[in-house]
């Protein structure tokens, strides 16, 4: 699901495997140039997975929005694949091979998942994931695009929470180190750190 176009974005991407399962877009230039660069959501991505997890291994799903029964996504797709001949329905059908493996003496079985926050399709970070009972009718639920929006709203929480504590970071250098704004700017994360720093130690 896409968003308005802006002149920076920020992509939230769910996928199994190479099929793209959700997608959520949101606007990257609310947000302060050095925010925008620095992103660090690691914190956030286990509790995510997990709800991802969870979502994508259930017995039952909502396919179709509240407000328009007529639209079922699932029903829809059964229908399409329904017209076509037996052998070539079975090629067709929708069903991921369930992985089992050792890791660091740990066995993971799942289906294979991934999730990627991007700004203008540039990684920021990407983390491949295991579900434990894949149901693949969640491909087609709403109950995942919620998910994903939830997830998105973390993330955009976390990095307005960020960029405030910046911008208390830019009204400091500025005031009380007597920087300009476009100095500031200038300035690389390590020596924007250095600079905070010293002035704070002092």
């Amino acid at each position: 699901m896409n968003d308005k176009n802006y002149t920076n974005t920020f992509k939230f991407s769910l996928h199994q495997e190479d099929i793209l399962i959700c997608e959520k877009i949101f606007d990257a230039d609310q947000f302060n140039p050095f925010t925008r660069y620095s992103i660090d959501i690691r914190e956030i991505l286990p509790r995510s997975i997990t709800k991802l997890q969870k979502v994508l291994s259930r017995k039952r799903y909502e396919t179709s929005f509240e407000n328009h029964p007529e639209y079922d996504f699932f029903r829809y797709n059964q229908n399409i694949l329904n017209s076509f001949p037996t052998k070539i329905k079975n090629d067709l059908k929708y069903q991921p091979q369930t992985i089992v493996q050792e890791i660091e003496n740990k066995t993971i079985r799942g289906v294979e998942c991934k999730i990627g926050f991007y700004i203008n399709n540039n990684p920021i970070v990407e983390r491949m994931f295991y579900v434990d009972g894949f149901n693949p009718v969640s491909r087609w639920s709403t109950d995942v695009v919620e998910a994903v929006i939830d997830i998105t709203d973390t993330i955009s929480e976390h990095i307005k929470k960020k960029d405030v504590g910046n911008m208390w970071d830019d009204y400091d250098l500025i005031y009380v180190r007597g920087l300009t704004i476009n100095q500031i700017r200038e300035l690389s994360p390590p020596k924007r750190a250095e600079f905070l720093r010293r002035m704070y130690r002092n």
